[in-house]
C-alpha cells in the first residue's frame, strides 16, 4: 500500500456513502445515499476488504471494495469509486494496486470484475489495467444493462 491508501474502516461508510450517491453509475442503479450506507453496512457486516484513498484526514477521494474468494477461489472486485473531480489524479489505479498487493500476500492470484458495458471510459481503464473481457451478462444486475466481465491474472509475490 502506498501513502494514501489504507484499510476502510466502518467510520468511513458515510462518506464513502455519499460519494457514491453524487455518481451518475450508481444512481443509474438505484443507490441513493440511505440505499448506499444500507449496502454498506452489510457489507460491513460480512467482512467485505476494502480500501479507501485518504490523501489528508477526513478527505476520502476513492474507494474499493473487494473479496478474496469468490468464482472458484478469485478475488472480486465488487466496487471501485473515484470522488467527481478527482478522476485522472491516478487514484483508481492506486487502489487496484493496493487490491492486487492484498491478494498477492493472501496467495490469491486471479482477480474478476465487473463494468457497465456503456461505460467506455471504466472499460478503457480496466483494460488499460491488465484486465481482459471474458464474457457479457446482460440483465444481471440491472434489467437492460449488460455487465462485461473481466479478469486478470496476477503475478505471484
Amino acid at each position: 500500500m502506498g501513502p494514501g491508501c489504507r484499510r476502510w474502516e466502518f467510520c468511513d461508510i458515510p462518506e464513502i456513502a455519499q460519494l457514491m450517491s453524487v455518481h451518475a453509475l450508481w444512481q443509474h442503479y438505484g443507490l441513493d445515499r440511505a440505499t448506499a450506507e444500507t449496502r454498506l453496512h452489510q457489507l460491513w457486516r460480512e467482512d467485505e476488504s476494502g480500501f479507501v484513498w485518504e490523501p489528508e484526514p477526513g478527505k476520502i477521494l476513492g474507494f474499493v471494495l473487494f473479496n478474496r474468494s469468490s468464482f472458484g477461489g478469485s478475488g472480486y472486485v465488487r466496487w471501485v469509486g473515484v470522488a467527481a473531480g478527482a478522476t485522472g489524479l491516478g487514484i483508481g489505479p492506486r487502489l487496484l494496486q493496493c487490491v492486487e498487493h492484498d491478494l498477492r500476500q493472501n496467495s490469491v492470484f486471479r482477480l474478476l470484475l465487473l463494468c457497465t458495458a456503456w461505460n467506455h471510459g471504466a472499460r478503457r481503464f480496466y483494460e488499460r489495467m491488465g484486465f481482459s473481457e471474458i464474457g457479457r451478462l446482460p440483465d444481471w444486475v440491472l434489467k437492460g444493462t449488460t455487465e462485461v466481465l473481466y479478469a486478470k491474472h496476477l503475478d505471484s509475490p
